[in-house]
């Protein structure tokens, strides 16, 4: 088992994306007891593309593959989809792919796959994930062998996580939230964050603007 921390390369919403997260997020804890609210500067709503360990003597290399990646990559304009929990308590907002940020993802893989070490401990959900690859699906447990992440390909549904329900599969009332589309977001933020528990994102450690070398 592994006790380096885990780092998720991410996209952060604008300022009004997070505030609509932010109180999103706050709103959902009122409606059943959650394990985590997203709040401005502690815990960063966002876009996951890319979960690793790195070593501290990796950390520099990965920001520097993060940051030529960024620069040279065009902001990503994406559209909300729709709101769905999962039968481990996750609530998320899920966009529509694209081909855009399908290619920033697999991108992500090429620079960052080779300077991270071993397999996380545990996944946003708390299952270990030497245990998990032996039961998952082929598709989920050949990512997890190849780059150590499972969500990649077909498995990739980029998404914010606005809470996790104490209430496993507990679903909100489509009628109660707001429209998908309010998150509509043109992303022009990358960044590496730490990872805390259930997949959140406590601290920022690189951060780059989209096509800033444009």
């Amino acid at each position: 088992m592994s006790a380096l921390p885990v780092y998720d390369a991410v996209l952060l919403p604008g300022a009004v994306v997070e505030e609509r997260s932010v109180r999103l997020s706050a709103w959902c804890a009122e409606f059943a007891p959650a394990e985590f609210t997203l709040r401005t500067g502690e815990l960063y709503p966002h876009i996951s593309l890319y979960m690793a360990n790195f070593e501290s003597a990796r950390l520099g290399e990965a920001c520097e593959a993060l940051r030529l990646i960024g620069e040279r990559t065009p902001e990503i304009p994406l559209e909300g989809g729709h709101f769905a929990a999962n039968d481990q308590g996750m609530f998320e907002l899920f966009y529509r792919k694209t081909g855009a940020v399908t290619r920033l993802q697999e991108d992500l893989l090429a620079a960052l796959g080779p300077l991270r070490t071993g397999l996380r401990e545990r996944d946003p959900v708390g299952r270990v994930l030497a245990e998990h690859r032996l039961v998952a699906p082929p598709e989920a447990r050949a990512n997890l062998d190849r780059h150590g992440y499972d969500e990649i390909g077909e498995l990739f549904r980029p998404h914010i996580t606005m809470t996790r329900f104490r209430e496993r599969g507990l679903q909100v009332p489509a009628e109660l939230l707001p429209p998908a589309r309010s998150f509509d977001e043109v992303y022009r933020t990358l960044a590496l964050c730490v990872m805390g528990e259930h997949g959140t994102c406590t601290e920022v450690v690189e951060v780059v603007e989209l096509g800033s070398a444009a």
